[in-house]
């Protein structure tokens, strides 16, 4: 894992990153010091101009060997993109000054949420991600267990939001049971 974060504090900025973009179906991989992120979308045409502008902020910071490298498969017509560690924090910070209140409940059907949700399940297995991808309603993860077990899973978009539920509510001390009054 990058640095001393976990896969749900990784995996958010990466979801906000994607909603930007507006993408739904998606892969991501790691890659050394950061992470591999594919576009899936089908028949998206091009980039709009405000996706363009995010995307060469984002890749200010890059070397000119990777800036090169995801220029030609966006030219390619292949949407994928190199994440570093410090792309990733830059959008934490972003994300982290847009976020609401909170008292404020985020949309559970966010790609950031639906990440956070995958991050969080891997971070309580201990799992080493191998690859997490979603297309329409189903996430696949596949990851090693600190034994060297490797395991693939799917889970659809109701299954992940039940876990979300219960990490909201585990997170805002909500046991779900009424408090007895007298």
């Amino acid at each position: 894992m990058l640095g001393d974060l976990s896969y749900a504090a990784l995996f958010r900025p990466i979801g906000q990153m994607l909603e930007t973009l507006r993408i739904e179906s998606f892969a991501v991989k790691p890659d050394g010091e950061g992470f591999i992120i594919r576009d899936k979308t089908r028949n998206r045409a091009q980039l709009t101009p405000r996706e363009r502008t995010f995307l060469a902020e984002l890749h200010s910071s890059h070397t000119p060997t990777e800036e090169k490298e995801d220029a030609l498969r966006l030219a390619a017509g292949v949407f994928e993109w190199h994440l570093t560690q410090d792309d990733i924090e830059r959008l934490e910070r972003k994300g982290r000054g847009q976020r609401i209140g909170p008292e404020h409940t985020p949309d559970s059907h966010s790609v950031s949420q639906i990440l956070r949700v995958i991050g969080n399940i891997l971070d309580h297995k201990r799992g080493q991600l191998a690859y997490v991808s979603k297309d329409e309603q189903v996430v696949t993860v596949e990851y090693t267990l600190p034994g060297g077990q490797k395991n693939s899973e799917e889970y659809s978009l109701p299954m992940l939001y039940d876990y979300w539920v219960r990490m909201y509510k585990k997170r805002n001390g909500h046991s779900g049971i009424a408090p007895v009054t007298a």
